[in-house]
């Protein structure tokens, strides 16, 4: 569970998007999702293999302090980390809270989740349902001139996408004062795709930072950003917003 829960933290926490996450365990899998308070981006991830600790539906809240927890050195490999339960009012056994103890058992940290009745009301279960034809893998130096642009516009909060005869451009700041542009893809796009959207460029840079194999998809909604750490696939949805 120790290694889910450090690339769970790894891939959410630097978003500085994420109050709390939902955890969703059943026979199909875990499920991690998580609205920004905004709505300005969703994250939708699901392990490759189910977590065999995790049981039910709860709520992470503190990202920060799970990560302070986990970044303890006597909380290596050789240390316990559990998943603890409770029997409810009704006498279902829920999650609880996930505890921490050294090898030797002389030092411990108990970190309290939220109820599935709490997580649920703040984080409802979403359904996701958006046409984003356009699909490709982002090369790395992509990556690298989509950092430079948004490196040299910092006060832009947004960056626009145009996709127009087979090619993806991307433009950061405004054509009547300080601005840039590049192409930021040009191969097995369909020719007939038109999109043209904006979407805030943080979101896009910190999905884009993160540890794995990236993919993206893009269309009427916006963009979706998606990382496999080998653990968990993680969808970055950034809905378009108005520049």
């Amino acid at each position: 569970m120790r290694d889910y829960l450090i690339d769970i933290v790894k891939h959410t926490l630097p978003m500085n998007a994420f109050t709390q996450l939902r955890i969703d365990a059943d026979e199909d899998g875990t499920a991690i999702s998580a609205t920004e308070t905004e709505k300005k981006m969703v994250l939708r991830a699901k392990t490759h293999v189910s977590i065999p600790e995790f049981k039910q539906t709860f709520g992470v809240p503190n990202l920060s302090l799970m990560s302070t927890l986990l970044n303890i050195p006597v909380y290596d490999e050789n240390s316990t980390i559990r998943l603890d339960t409770k029997s409810d009012d009704a006498g279902n056994t829920i999650p609880f809270n996930i505890h921490f103890e050294n090898d030797a058992g002389d030092f411990k940290n108990d970190f309290r989740l939220m109820s599935q009745k709490v997580i649920a009301g703040i984080e409802p279960r979403l359904s996701f349902n958006a046409d984003l034809p356009v699909q490709f893998t982002p090369s790395l130096s992509t990556m690298q001139r989509f950092k430079y642009q948004v490196s040299a516009h910092p006060d832009e909060k947004n960056v626009e996408f145009n996709i127009e005869n087979g090619v993806v451009r991307c433009t950061v700041g405004d054509a009547s004062s300080h601005s840039g542009t590049f192409m930021f893809h040009n191969e097995g796009i369909d020719e007939k795709s038109r999109y043209t959207f904006s979407v805030p460029s943080a979101f896009v840079l910190a999905a884009l930072n993160m540890d794995g194999d990236k993919s993206i998809k893009m269309g009427s909604l916006g963009v979706m950003i998606t990382v496999d750490s080998g653990l968990i696939s993680y969808d970055y949805i950034i809905p378009m917003v108005s520049k």
